[in-house]
């Protein structure tokens, strides 16, 4: 997975697999963009290519981290697989998704 700023604003362009074989090392890249200088931080997911479950719970700890830093987090472009499985698990509305 690969987090590419969009602006200086805190959005990010996230790219490649969220599966279970790239969560860890994305968990790794994406944290320190939740606890750093952003107060609010936007990940666009049009660019995952594939997603299996652990993307779901991917975005569920990167929501986590965010709270527990005072950092605001959404989520946009969710790629369609991606949003079946949120929906599947019962955490849609648990999560921040903007349109």
């Amino acid at each position: 997975m690969l987090f590419t700023a969009k602006d200086t604003h805190g959005k990010f362009l996230v790219r490649g697999d969220m599966t279970f074989a790239t969560a860890s090392q994305g968990l790794k890249q994406s944290s320190a963009l939740l606890k750093g200088k952003y107060r609010s931080v936007r990940f666009d997911l049009g660019d995952i290519s594939r997603a299996d479950s652990s993307g779901a719970g991917l975005l569920i700890e990167w929501l986590r981290i965010a709270r527990s830093s005072g950092c605001e987090l959404s989520f946009v472009n969710i790629p369609a697989p991606l949003k079946a499985m949120i929906r599947v698990a019962g955490v849609e509305g648990m999560l921040p998704i903007d349109v």
